[in-house]
């Protein structure tokens, strides 16, 4: 295994809450840091309504994917060892190093059991925990072009009013909300500049779109672009990056 993007930042901050263990609570403090840290330091930040969802889960996947099960445990437990063996980390605090290529799977790492599967219900439930724990830890917006300009998107007006901030979290709208911000307002899954994104939207759509019939929502019709105009990175490709969010709408 290897990382596309290791920020010595995070891992420093990571590595100091997991001095007992990592934990749901922990990983989503964790992701809290990283949406203030981006508004306090890129004029540029945007969160579209996919990312929004997918970045408080993917911290949620480095417990439920990484923790070492035993009989013991059998929850899991998420050590400072293990992490640093999954991300090819050596050294100490203030002096950590990043073998790139020499991330791994740990010796004597048992996984998750096949027959407890972590599916999209249980993704859902654990980011809504994390919203109840972390308010505002699901958001969409993006600064405006400075530094903590942050200015949000409704979701009453992003949607045309079919789902706002309460219901959102009621039933399986979430869910439903996440497919539909899937197909819709990402770019290409397949462009390599996407990385992680790219990876948790081909998850997303492969876990719901099959039962996406079964699913009792209000109607989603196409998110209304004009509320991500006034947002500089709504329109920015990174490097290698082929579509902005604007031009995949």
């Amino acid at each position: 295994m290897q990382l596309g993007v290791f920020q010595m930042r995070s891992w420093e901050r990571l590595y100091a809450l997991a001095e007992d263990g990592l934990t749901l609570d922990k990983v989503a403090d964790q992701s809290d840091y990283q949406t203030r840290w981006s508004i306090a330091n890129n004029g540029y930040y945007f969160s579209v309504p996919f990312a929004g969802l997918v970045a408080p889960a993917a911290h949620n996947f480095v417990i439920n994917f990484m923790s070492n099960r035993s009989a013991e445990n059998p929850g899991g437990v998420l050590t400072r060892d293990v992490l640093e063996q999954f991300f090819g980390v050596t050294g100490e605090p203030g002096s950590f190093v990043h073998n790139r290529g020499q991330e791994r799977i740990p010796e004597n790492f048992y996984r998750r059991s096949s027959s407890i599967q972590y599916s999209i219900p249980a993704v859902l439930a654990d980011v809504q925990v994390n919203n109840a724990m972390d308010p505002g830890i699901v958001r969409f917006g993006g600064n405006t072009g400075n530094v903590n300009s942050f200015t949000g998107v409704d979701i009453t007006d992003l949607t045309g009013g079919a789902l706002n901030g309460a219901s959102l979290f009621e039933g399986n709208n979430l869910a439903y909300f996440m497919l539909r911000a899937s197909q819709q307002a990402v770019p290409d899954a397949a462009d390599p500049a996407l990385g992680a994104l790219g990876s948790a939207l081909n998850f997303v759509t492969s876990q719901i779109a099959p039962i996406q019939s079964k699913l009792s929502c209000p109607e989603l019709g196409k998110f209304n672009s004009a509320f991500f105009s006034q947002f500089p990175g709504a329109s920015y490709k990174a490097q290698g990056q082929k579509t902005s969010f604007v031009d995949s709408l």
